[in-house]
């Protein structure tokens, strides 16, 4: 069933199309992604599908009798709320339910039913009807729900009865996406839902989506969440959009074989056309004039396939990559053996203590991210490095030879006035057009790079400062939440340089994808202590939680073990190593079905990507049609069976 459909959505800004005849359907039970890089349209297609902007043509049908909640990037839904300091357990629709019962209450009290039976039977009946829906909503047990999601997203208990306009920005989306889910909606619209949310919290909201019996489409350019929560991507690209189920990673592999695919086929093209042509030549020459138009007749046919038909396949299925900034750090010339180090620290704000009689070291050429749930100190503990913050007792130490950058979360520069060409020529000597070149690696062109830094996004501002990053002789790079504003292009190209940077690497991050290819060590922050963990983020699960990734999902954030401990390879002898919960009885049976099936399956892909090398090895110019076309189909298969094997 159709919960929403879209149809031919046409929207223009500044004369630009940003869609152009976009359909999409959701339906229920399904969990749609939309992606692509920033402007791309993803934000305004959930507005259009919201009715908070009309499109300039095309339709938008929801399901009659449906809830649809909604949950912007921004905070406004919830400052709306803010102007009465409520507490984050408040939930305004049931107090104005409760309001009005009591209100109703004294005027039944008030009225004698014989003097006026019409009056005192309409007060009834109102009473009545708030009363369903009082009881409805689970009026009664509101409060001790609401606290359940909260906690379960992450909210520390004694924030629970802070006044709203207390919190930050990370606590009052989490209050947002916590009355959200207790309308108990049938289509969730979601737009970047794991912005200000911990690793902790994410995975809580991950579980909850899974066991989600309506629809979901959602935008995030959280490549973790994505492979983890999609059942169907749909990617946004110069006005058209592109649909396909499965996966994040099986839609990326698709992309990557129809491309490989794509590209060999031209190869063949461009063999058989060169071949028809000296055929036509030597035709020409004996004479054989007939013969000779024939074949020029071939090679415009063939001519018109390679570069309209093959072409119209990459617009439609988005085969032209977008390009992310050009990235790459300046080479690092000495990795010093220390970097930083700590021991018996301790941290406290008045009564709160964030760490007590923590120690740990960094070394030179290290990679490091540091984890922990909101609020548990690790901003704070950059800071402390950085020599911002000396409040604190024990020894912390970084080491005064060390040559760092460090980007902060906020991207702050000390002129918010200066244009970006004016940013980069006080920086460094150079000359205008180094500056402008300079500037276009980070994709600022032509009249673009006079613009007041003050107007720029959030995306636009860290790509400056990595501009402005990559002048500076660093061997040591000190980042707080980088990925944050950057879409799937800028990413990965931001990822890519840090992966060739030799230098030293000191992360504070939420982004798991990033944990997982871009760190070798892990600090957790979590219960007052700083637990050092010898791998990224994959190790650091199956050392904390075992290999029971459920486990870790369900596991309500904060109740963790964590010491000032050192886990390296040895991670299964570990005395925090968990050992997987005991499945029910009732369903064991079931679950060897599943795993029986899984390996059936992953069996057939095996035996068919096989097939795939030893065709893909025979593609010369001799190749016949038959053979990319029995590629193709084998190619569909395996993309099948992939949707079918997750």
């Amino acid at each position: 069933m159709s919960l929403l459909v879209l149809e031919n959505i046409v929207k223009e800004y500044s004369n630009q199309c940003v869609l152009d005849g976009v359909s999409l359907r959701v339906e229920r039970g399904e969990r749609l992604a939309l992606t692509g890089p920033n402007g791309a349209g993803k934000t305004t297609l959930i507005k259009i599908a919201m009715g908070l902007e009309n499109a300039d043509s095309g339709t938008v049908t929801t399901a009659r009798n449906i809830k649809v909640g909604y949950l912007s990037q921004d905070l406004q839904d919830i400052a709306a709320d803010d102007r009465k300091a409520e507490t984050v357990v408040h939930y305004e629709k049931v107090s104005e339910i409760e309001r009005r019962l009591r209100e109703l209450e004294q005027q039944m009290a008030g009225n004698n039913k014989n003097s006026n039976e019409g009056l005192y039977g309409r007060l009834i009946n109102e009473y009545s009807r708030l009363m369903t829906k009082y009881e409805a909503m689970d009026g009664y047990t509101i409060e001790t729900k609401i606290q359940k999601v909260l906690i379960g997203l992450g909210l520390r208990r004694e924030t629970l009865s802070t006044p709203l306009s207390r919190l930050s920005g990370g606590e009052k989306m989490r209050v947002l996406v916590a009355r959200i889910l207790l309308e108990e909606p049938d289509l969730l619209l979601l737009d970047e839902p794991t912005n200000h949310l911990d690793i902790r919290a994410t995975e809580w909201f991950e579980g909850f989506l899974k066991k989600f019996k309506g629809g979901i489409m959602f935008v995030s350019h959280d490549r973790y969440f994505l492979d983890r929560i999609a059942t169907r991507v749909a990617e946004l690209e110069n006005g058209s959009i592109c649909v396909r189920s499965g996966s994040y990673s099986n839609y990326i592999q698709h992309k990557k074989q129809l491309s490989q695919f794509i590209l060999n086929e031209q190869k063949r093209l461009r063999w058989t056309i060169r071949n028809a042509r000296e055929t036509a030549r030597g035709l020409k020459s004996r004479g054989n004039i007939k013969a000779s138009k024939s074949r020029e007749k071939e090679i415009k046919k063939l001519s018109k396939e390679l570069k309209n038909n093959l072409e119209t396949v990459k617009r439609q299925e988005h085969l032209h990559r977008a390009e992310g900034p050009k990235i790459k750090f300046k080479k690092v010339r000495h990795v010093s053996k220390d970097i930083a180090w700590a021991e018996n620290l301790t941290k406290s704000f008045g009564e709160v203590t964030l760490f007590t009689r923590a120690d740990f070291h960094l070394m030179g050429g290290e990679r490091i991210g540091i984890i922990g749930p909101n609020g548990c100190g690790k901003t704070t503990l950059i800071n402390m490095l950085l020599g911002k913050d000396k409040d604190y007792e024990g020894f912390l130490r970084l080491g005064e030879w060390v040559r760092y950058s460090y980007m902060g979360q906020e991207v702050l520069f000390e002129n918010d006035e200066m244009t970006m060409l004016q940013l980069i020529l006080s920086q460094k000597e150079m000359q205008e057009r180094e500056a402008r070149d300079h500037l276009a690696w980070f994709q600022f062109y032509g009249d673009e790079v006079n613009k007041s830094i003050r107007v720029l996004s959030g995306g636009e501002r860290v790509r400056l400062y990595l501009a402005c990053v990559m002048l500076e002789d660093a061997d040591c790079l000190i980042l707080d939440e980088p990925t944050n504003h950057l879409d799937m292009p800028a990413r990965d190209a931001f990822e890519a340089a840090l992966k060739e940077f030799k230098g030293t690497i000191i992360t504070v991050t939420h982004d798991r994808y990033y944990l997982t290819h871009c760190v070798d060590k892990i600090l957790e922050i979590e219960n007052g202590r700083i637990t050092t963990y010898q791998g990224n983020y994959e190790f650091y699960k199956k050392v904390k939680f075992g290999i029971d990734e459920e486990a870790a999902a369900d596991r309500a954030p904060g109740s963790g073990e964590g010491t000032n401990t050192n886990y390296g390879n040895k991670g299964s002898n570990n005395k925090n190593y968990r050992n997987r919960r005991p499945e029910k009885s009732s369903d064991s049976f079931k679950n060897k079905n599943l795993e029986k099936k899984r390996q059936e399956i992953e069996a057939q892909i095996i035996i068919l990507e096989a097939k795939l090398k030893e065709i893909e090895g025979l593609f010369d110019q001799d190749t016949p049609l038959e053979k990319y076309q029995e590629y193709d189909e084998l190619m569909k298969e395996v993309d099948r069976l992939y949707s079918e094997w997750n």
